[in-house]
């Protein structure tokens, strides 16, 4: 004889069901962290009122950081390594705060940004390429956003990185300081990623050229991939409903 099943352990199966839950799925989440990726990525001017506007600038990355850590809270064994990147991120921007002159904290603010947006990235384009079971168009929509902003960031600061290592990488007619500050990079880096091709920051090195080459192409595929997942959800969605 089959024996009842537990309701307290069926209630117990579907509490930890819930609590696994990817963030992805929670549009409220997804939604703070666009609104934190857009005041990051077109912000960054506040940081030209000093040292004080620096520091209110980094604190705008607390939606991303958040999101990271609850990303790794509901799968831990796949995405903890988003813990440490968070801590690093932390670590440096509060060193560039506090030493907003030394390249090397420059350089370890840009680094933690750089790499924990690059983690969230992958998990936005794996989303979009296999979509949680929940998913829906606007779902998958405000995916595309976010990682289309974290894309520009990533090569942002990649760019600046490479501009502290190897001054005058980058060119920029209006700016005569070398190396150019890493604002100048982040709008470049976006110009370049949307293909509106202004001309006003442009690559000098071959790893300069070879960075912002390889960010028009990505920038081109990924848009093509969105597109082609929307129009995939949205038949499915009328093939549903017939």
């Amino acid at each position: 004889m089959t024996p009842a099943p537990d309701p307290g352990a069926t209630s117990g199966d579907a509490s930890g069901d819930h609590r696994r839950r990817h963030p992805l799925e929670r549009r409220s989440a997804v939604w703070l962290l666009l609104a934190s990726l857009v005041l990051i990525q077109f912000a960054y001017p506040i940081t030209d009122g000093g040292d004080g506007w620096m520091a209110v600038y980094l604190l705008l990355y607390v939606g991303v950081i958040a999101f990271a850590i609850r990303v790794a809270l509901a799968h831990p064994r796949r995405y903890g390594v988003f813990v440490p990147l968070s801590v690093l991120m932390v670590i440096g921007g509060a060193w560039f705060v506090v030493s907003p002159d030394s390249d090397h904290a420059l350089s370890a603010m840009l680094a933690g940004i750089g790499l924990l947006q690059l983690g969230l990235l992958a998990v936005l384009i794996f989303a979009l390429l296999e979509p949680p079971e929940r998913a829906n168009g606007i779902d998958l929509l405000l995916m595309a956003v976010c990682g289309f902003l974290m894309m520009g960031g990533v090569f942002g600061a990649a760019a600046a990185l490479i501009e502290i290592a190897s001054p005058g990488s980058f060119a920029d007619p209006t700016i005569t300081v070398v190396p150019l500050p890493w604002q100048s990079l982040l709008y470049g880096s976006f110009v370049t990623l949307s293909a509106l091709g202004f001309g006003d920051v442009t690559p000098v090195s071959a790893w300069a050229r070879s960075l912002f080459s390889f960010e028009g192409v990505i920038g081109v595929l990924f848009i093509a991939v969105v597109v082609s997942r929307l129009v995939s959800v949205a038949g499915k969605a009328i093939d549903s409903e017939e």
